[in-house]
């Protein structure tokens, strides 16, 4: 419409986190700016975090915020939409979903209010957004990064549309218009004046704005930016303008109607990157053991539940919490430690309650009057084979009935094999060690060979040489005269140098590789057990203020801060060299996603609006796609294969890699200069992160069970002899196809929730039939119910992720 205003959308982004000490001042500031400027109107994008750690330190914070949207219900909105502001292709399937669901409950605990269009400041967007924002009860979305430091998605030709995510979920959405920006380190062209048009040299201003996307009706300009920019200057320049009107979140539906234009995106829209490394990894580690005790913390309560124990809900959300406020974005990309120290321990403290609390009402019912008992939870929709760990005093053998299970000990740890069923829960009987047959490991120190029931491994002081499939002697790995890691140490390129000790037990074996790279002590260990495929890794550095990657990554020349993070492949990384043919894939799991990844070059430039300069995509040939270095990274997992065979790399945390051809480099430190906050690293820094070569018929959704059996390992306990009933109990019967998968099991009111996700391009079906209660219908992520379910019958869509509640 020619006369049709600007719109104007500013929402203060801070909070809790990094902004802890601005907070207060700034509302009042806003208080003394709703009476001064009586056009005004202005959004409150503080994490939901905010409202629960300002409650227990200085409630006043969070009286004053309740205040302001009380006394200007019209003219103060409420924009936050995640509990810990995350960078969301970073975090887990459930921390996705969490996200959301305890913002929204947060924000009515609090304020009693909660927005109903979908809108962040840094990258909380990936193409399963539209899907989960809906099932919170959005009515919309903005689908804008405004702060693109470390992502940005797709932009379109158009003011206002359906965009239509991973499973075909539409949402209406204010797009990021072509030439708005898109790019690394930068930020929209309207929220970079909108946080500093007219007090700093600005290239362009509101009305250039307006000029420039003139196309665009209804045109929106949108700013989610930090609290302490100085915008006061801006809203008594355009106080009087008739031709802009503020508005809020909740009035982008009714000015914008029914959408008409298609806005379909994929998960390669979504760019993110990640200073992997930094911190040592400790804090995307950290965040990761969070998620995953959060998860099997629940899963257990839930069949504890079941089996009449009582409901840990409080401290399973309070785990959770702490999780999610530690994903923060500026806890990740700042390295803020002192409160990931903080956030993490208490996560994991609340989750060992959950746990110590179901498995004490547990052994009331497994343990076993004549001796104590391995009781052993597989808590995932499919049969797991793999191998639990427990600590033991003495070594014992296991039994299940009069069947004896392969186990090793050592260092105090009792490892067994087990097979279990989908979502079942035993107890075995642990007796005093009988004889076993000696499994067919070997380890020859001369040749450096060690030969189990699958690979043959040979090593040197290099590292590892190579990697061979025992059924047909085919390579697997090929480092070539030898090689493990790579780094640049105090601006030296220098490779890992050590010597190996292997220790053959029963049924696996564990290979040490100690050394050191440059003047950084390491040990690295690869545990192959019974025989599984899976290699299982854990690496371990000794920092003394080395400093760890390059600051003169081109030809010499000094380059920004904002890149040296997120050069890869000159940090301390994990190599190996695949052995593919030159077609191959690489794939990646993403939140509820499961994607290739093209690989196609990015010709990336550092800017900063104003500088009128826009990211763009360059095609290129297959084969430069396949030399050139492709940054990629998977949440539990990524994956090269061909049409013969592939290798995964699955991981608990370090979930970046650089691939330049069949070469990965798999990033495990940094400590270096970098924009967010140098972190020079001193002390021991761990990851761990497993191998898992396989056969070309293995499909990605195999693959994905795989990574996802690795990084939720069944829980496992020693029970002492008691008085229980039961020596086995499967919560519930689950047929299924096998591209759906249970992602969260957990205790919520008087029922327990169920959710699922298909991981395929196909619909699929399943039927859960539980032991204990019967499924009463599909509920929305909030739990508010949805269809009642006929005989425990699930219907999905491509991708589609369901929640179910189970009745008791």
């Amino acid at each position: 419409m020619k006369n049709e205003p600007l719109y104007i959308l500013t929402y203060e982004h801070g909070g809790y986190v990094l902004w802890k000490d601005r907070v207060k001042p700034r509302i009042k500031s806003l208080f003394e700016w709703m009476e001064k400027y009586p056009g005004l109107r202005i959004g409150l994008d503080y994490e939901s975090f905010t409202f629960d750690e300002f409650s227990r330190e200085d409630p006043e914070v969070v009286e004053l915020i309740c205040e302001l949207l009380k006394k200007y219900p019209d003219r103060v909105g409420l924009g936050a939409t995640t509990y810990g502001q995350p960078l969301s292709l970073t975090i887990s399937e459930e921390s996705n979903a969490r996200q959301l669901l305890y913002a929204v409950r947060t924000n009515l605990a609090y304020c009693g209010k909660t927005p109903n269009v979908y809108a962040i400041s840094e990258f909380a967007l990936n193409n399963q957004t539209p899907q989960l924002a809906k099932l919170c009860g959005y009515e919309a979305a903005i689908l804008r990064s405004h702060v693109m430091g470390y992502g940005y998605p797709k932009t379109f030709d158009s003011a206002w549309g359906k965009w239509i995510g991973k499973d075909k979920t539409e949402i209406p959405a204010v797009p990021t218009y072509h030439g708005q920006g898109r790019g690394y380190n930068c930020t929209t062209v309207d929220n970079w004046i909108l946080s500093r048009w007219p007090v700093d040299s600005v290239l362009y201003s509101l009305d250039d704005f307006k000029e420039m996307f003139s196309k665009y009706s209804p045109l929106l300009a949108t700013r989610y930016d930090d609290l302490t920019q100085p915008i006061e200057t801006l809203h008594a320049e355009i106080e009087h303008r008739e031709d802009y009107e503020y508005i809020l979140l909740e009035d982008i539906p009714k000015i914008y109607g029914e959408p008409v234009d298609k806005l379909e995106t994929t998960d390669n829209d979504f760019h993110v990157q990640m200073p992997w490394g930094y911190c040592g990894n400790e804090i995307f580690n950290g965040c990761r053991k969070g998620e995953v005790a959060a998860v099997q913390g629940e899963k257990i309560n839930a069949i504890s539940v079941a089996l009449g124990g009582k409901s840990e809900q409080g401290k399973s959300e309070e785990a959770w919490k702490y999780t999610l406020a530690a994903e923060h974005h500026d806890v990740t990309i700042c390295g803020l430690l002192d409160l990931s120290r903080r956030f993490i321990p208490s996560s994991l403290a609340a989750s060992d309650y959950v746990k110590s609390q179901s498995i004490s009402a547990l052994a009331k019912r497994f343990s076993d009057k004549d001796c104590d008992t391995l009781f052993v939870f597989n808590g995932h929709s499919f049969a797991v084979d793999d191998w639990v760990e427990v600590e033991c005093e003495e070594e014992l053998s296991v039994f299940d009935g009069e069947f004896q299970l392969d186990s090793d000990y050592s260092d105090g740890k009792l490892r067994v094999h087990i097979s279990l069923p989908a979502l079942t829960a035993k107890s075995f009987k642990l007796i005093k060690k009988e004889n076993l047959t000696k499994c067919d490991y070997c380890w020859n120190s001369d040749s450096g060979e060690l030969v189990t029931p699958v690979y043959t491994l040979k090593v040197n002081e290099k590292g590892i040489v190579n990697l061979k499939n025992n059924s047909d002697n085919s390579c697997v790995l090929d480092n070539g005269e030898g090689e493990l890691f790579t780094a640049w140490v105090d601006n030296k390129p220098c490779a890992s140098v050590g010597s190996w000790s292997v220790n053959v037990a029963a049924h696996g074996a564990k290979a040490v590789y100690s050394g050191v790279i440059g003047t950084v002590p390491f040990s690295f260990e690869m545990l192959f057990s019974g025989n599984s495929k899976r290699i299982d890794c854990k690496t371990r550095f000794e920092m003394n203020g080395e400093l760890i990657g390059r600051t003169d990554i081109t030809q010499g020349r000094p380059v920004p801060l904002t890149r040296n993070g997120h050069h890869h492949e000159d940090k301390l990384c994990f190599v190996i060299n695949t052995c593919l043919d030159s077609d191959r894939r690489m794939v990646r799991d993403l939140p509820y996603s499961i994607s290739d990844w093209n690989g196609a070059l990015l010709k990336t430039e550092e800017y900063w609006y104003p500088n009128d300069r826009i990211l763009i995509d360059t095609e290129v040939s297959a084969e430069e796609s396949f030399n050139s270095t492709t940054y990629m990274h998977g949440i539990y997992w990524f994956a090269l294969r061909d049409e013969k065979q592939g290798i995964a790399v699955a991981n608990r945390g370090c979930m970046g890699s650089a691939v330049e051809g069949n070469r990965v480099y798999v990033p495990l430190v940094y400590s270096n200069e970098y924009m967010c906050g140098t972190r020079i690293l001193n002390g021991v820094f761990e990851n761990e992160f497993a191998l898992i070569p396989f056969c070309a018929d293995k499909t990605d959704a195999e693959l994905h069970r795989d990574a996802v059996s690795y990084v939720y390992p069944p829980v496992s306990a020693v029970m002492a002899k008691g008085r229980g009933d039961i020596n086995t109990f499967a919560f519930a019967d689950f047929k299924s196809d096998n591209e759906v998968v249970l992602t969260a099991l957990y205790p919520e009111d008087n029922h327990i929730l169920a959710r699922f996700c298909n991981y395929s391009d196909s619909h699929s079906s399943a039927v859960l039939t539980p032991s204990v209660g019967n499924v009463k219908c599909e509920t929305d992520l909030l739990g508010n119910e949805l269809d009642i379910i006929e005989n425990g019958k699930l219907s999905f869509r491509p991708w589609e992720i369901k929640t179910v509640k189970i009745t008791l």
